[in-house]
């Protein structure tokens, strides 16, 4: 490689990671990106300076995390398209790139299309030349979409998809966390596609997939730290290269057909060849999530990083086009002073280390790292085949290794924390890696345990304080300064313990606000000794994307106008649409209070459930999904006496099982709208009446616990929250056997989720120590301890297993 690249410019734009860099055109000087900052940046160059501008500036529809960015053309005009943390697709318009910078107080632009179909995070897209677009998610789909409309949807892989590539209009390529790589044919004008090939080659899920510019293959990247090549027709790689040592985000490919680019989690952009490695440029920040190759109007295109400290950087080959030197040796400075933890380098002893000395060899390949001792401080260097020199890249802290890995739903991680949440909550479990971006995991945990997006920083910076290493430059603190992330408390039970229990605020545990609660700091509980039973927290599913339901509801209500106009939303109905729409997009201090018996909330819950119920089935899902938020956050909603039971009828729960995507999504809303009943007073009241209590088990029990799928945590939900009334001697003791029986079923036939096994266990142990245990058959109960006993044995989970013998102890 003859000259090597260099800094040209950095941008500025973002407030937080840069998820994803797209260079819409080879030809044309533009560049996209999309931050987890909720916005995504329109970029060109600036007629001011060689730097680049901001030319057009967006937030997504939620105001959520964007995970992807693309462009497409339809009907002659350019959009730029949004991929969502909450699984929605949206479109702008897209100015021209000679556009002026929008002015500061310029208002944003709101999108022309809001797609909802993806269920998880939709975290990467691709277009076709005609104007198709591919949409992959977590929710291990791949949705094809023409003219803005769902064309066809594909599920082939085992869990997320990572990365969607069009092959020409009628072919798509596939990478999943499965490790597999699938090329599909598509057939858009019969929504069908047929699997033609799988590709096979890495030990980890596939991150990153580009096309060679000559059509006979494509490059592939992967957490295993690879670079694969392959050729259309073999399922094997024809070549791996090496180089990167850790996780490997994006590839991109050179139009010219010389190599590709890729970045990752080891803080590198490196340039390949089809052979080899060629350069290693070293970044400030770990997390280089994405990268591009930008047209820069000259021969050499520019080549772009995106990281985890919100910046974009360019690079180039063209001395121009080159920042300063002064610029350019202020950015090694800031490269070499950056300080690497022990998982970025490997675990060494500074006895074993070599001194200067070894600065005088060449090494071996470009990218290669040593470390040296210099005067009692530990430094890492990284050899340049293009300048041949040993460059320094950063300082060696920590450089002891540490314990062992450990295992959480059969994945290793260097920490499983238990995580108090609040008290009389079951301990949630947060896994992280020390080489991992704190950021991700603390929004992984969040995501998972549904709690509000707004403690993500809460959470990465109890990570940071209870882990070794992980700050940079600040070394770890041990067991015992673990401070929980939401209560405050000590109580961690991993390597250590403590006995300080977790604080209470008396306001709500996730927000801090006291709108969730009226009552004073209960008194301290008479628990038993290192238990955690009774649990007496009330679990719910609370998040919500109002803008997309009203969006969806309104797309919705204009295909049923013209369909059966008798079933569209009336003036009045729209009027009551609208007052929940508003009341649910209020903030969290003036919503009512879920203790409080008159809320004084001015719309018609009767006349809603009557639209819910009037709509078709495969339409109501939105309908269902406001029901939900209602049930959690609406003294009024829990106090209506139909409510229930149009929960169950909403999703035909009343009816015989028939398996079908909109039944499905229908039941898995309605269980959750049921859960959430017992968030208010008023839901609690109406939730536990005898023959709602009777009809609710009934409908459970009778279900075959296989068709309840991934609605099957919610079932063990439900159980456990009539536990906690039952703890409260508030639940009908002519119906505990019932509640009992379903309880067994659960953990006779569930044996796979942890947290379902998990919430109604401890349902079991709720109702052994409450009030109504009396009246229990005592051969039932122990049945139940001796499955619980199995399963804990089974899974090795340590709150399960701590959970069962606290269950066993019990004297009933």
């Amino acid at each position: 490689m003859s000259t090597p690249y260099q800094l040209a410019f950095t941008l500025h734009g973002h407030a937080a990671d840069v998820r994803n860099l797209c260079a819409p055109s080879p030809d044309i000087p533009l560049l996209l990106s999309a931050s987890r900052d909720g916005s995504a940046i329109v970029w060109g160059p600036s007629s001011k300076s060689k730097e680049w501008d901001v030319k057009l500036r967006v937030e997504g529809p939620e105001k959520r995390f964007v995970s992807c960015v693309g462009m497409t053309r339809w009907n002659g005009q350019a959009y730029l398209l949004l991929g969502s943390q909450s699984g929605i697709l949206s479109s702008y318009i897209l100015p021209s790139p000679d556009t002026a910078p929008p002015s500061i107080d310029s208002p944003l632009e709101e999108p022309q299309h809001t797609l909802v179909e993806h269920r998880q995070n939709l975290c990467c897209l691709d277009t076709s030349k005609a104007g198709s677009i591919a949409t992959g998610s977590w929710d291990k789909s791949v949705i094809v979409w023409k003219d803005f409309k769902k064309a066809l949807t594909i599920q082939s892989h085992d869990q997320a998809i990572w990365a969607v590539k069009f092959v020409g209009e009628d072919r798509l390529l596939t990478a999943s966390a499965d490790k597999k790589i699938i090329l599909h044919s598509l057939d858009i004008a019969s929504g069908r596609s047929t699997p033609l090939q799988t590709y096979t080659g890495h030990s980890e899920p596939v991150r990153g997939l580009s096309l060679k510019p000559d059509g006979t293959g494509f490059w592939s990247c992967a957490n295993d730290g690879n670079i694969n090549i392959y050729s259309f027709d073999q399922p094997s790689p024809k070549k791996t290269l090496s180089g990167h040592t850790s996780f490997v985000y994006s590839i991109s490919a050179f139009p010219d057909g010389s190599g590709a680019i890729s970045s990752g989690e080891d803080g590198t952009l490196r340039v390949w060849s089809e052979t080899e490695l060629l350069q290693t440029i070293p970044h400030t920040s770990n997390s280089l999530w994405s990268s591009a190759i930008v047209s820069s109007g000259l021969s050499s295109p520019y080549i772009a990083s995106s990281s985890s400290d919100s910046t974009i950087r360019f690079f180039t080959k063209e001395e121009r086009l080159m920042a300063s030197a002064e610029e350019r040796a202020e950015w090694d400075k800031e490269v070499s002073g950056r300080q690497l933890d022990k998982s970025q380098v490997g675990d060494v002893k500074q006895s074993d280390l070599p001194g200067i000395e070894a600065l005088g060899r060449e090494g071996k390949k470009d990218g290669q790292v040593i470390m040296i001792k210099n005067n009692g401080v530990v430094e890492a260097y990284q050899w340049s085949q293009p300048t041949s020199t040993w460059q320094q890249i950063g300082q060696v802290v920590d450089a002891i290794g540490q314990g062992r890995k450990q295992l959480y739903e059969g994945q290793e991680y260097d920490y499983v924390f238990d995580v108090d949440v609040s008290e009389g909550m079951p301990p949630l479990k947060l896994p992280y890696n020390v080489a991992e971006n704190p950021w991700i995991a603390a929004q992984r945990f969040l995501n998972k345990h549904e709690l509000p997006a707004t403690y993500c920083e809460q959470v990465v910076e109890f990570i940071q304080k209870n882990t070794a290493g992980v700050t940079l430059g600040q070394g770890g603190g041990g067991g015992n300064d673990y401070v929980d992330p939401f209560t405050g408390g000590s109580r961690y039970t991993g390597a250590t313990s403590s006995n300080a229990g977790p604080s209470y605020g008396g306001g709500d545990p996730f927000t801090g606000s006291g709108a969730y609660s009226s009552s004073p700091a209960p008194p301290p509980q008479s628990q038993r000794s290192n238990g955690i039973l009774p649990v007496k927290t009330y679990l719910s599913f609370k998040q919500m994307n109002i803008n997309a339901a009203k969006v969806k509801i309104a797309q919705l209500n204009d295909e049923i106008k013209s369909s059966n106009p008798d079933l569209a939303i009336t003036d009045n109905e729209e009027k009551i649409l609208n007052e929940i729409y508003a009341l649910l997009s209020s903030p969290a201090v003036s919503l009512p209070s879920p203790e409080t018996r008159d809320s004084k909330e001015r719309y018609d819950s009767e006349v809603f459930l009557g639209l819910l119920m009037k709509w078709p089935e495969d339409k109501r899902f939105p309908l269902i999904d406001l029901s939900r938020c209602l049930a959690a956050l609406s003294p009024l909603f829990g106090k209506t006496p139909s409510a229930p039971k149009a929960l169950i009828q909403a999703c035909g729960l009343d009816a015989p099982w028939s398996p079908g995507k909109s039944r499905e999504t229908n039941t898995l809303l309605s269980l959750r709208g049921l859960a959430n009943l017992f968030v208010t007073a008023n839901g609690r009241q109406t939730i536990s009446r005898p023959d709602t209590v009777e009809s609710i088990l009934r409908v459970l029990r009778g279900v075959e616990w296989s068709n309840w799928g991934t609605r099957k945590v919610v079932v063990a939900t439900i159980a456990l929250n009539y536990s906690i009334l039952a703890v409260n001697n508030t639940f009908p003791s002519q119906l505990a056997e019932k509640l009992l029986d379903l309880i067994i079923h659960v953990l006779n036939n569930e044996k796979e989720d942890l947290e379902t096994i998990y919430r109604a266990s401890v349902a079991l142990g709720n109702l052994l120590v409450s009030p109504l245990s009396g009246s229990l058959k005592v051969g039932e109960i122990t049945n139940c301890k001796s499955i619980i006993t199995k399963l804990a044995s089974e899974k090795g989970e340590k709150r399960l297993k701590d959970l069962s013998k606290e269950i066993e102890g019990l004297g009933v």
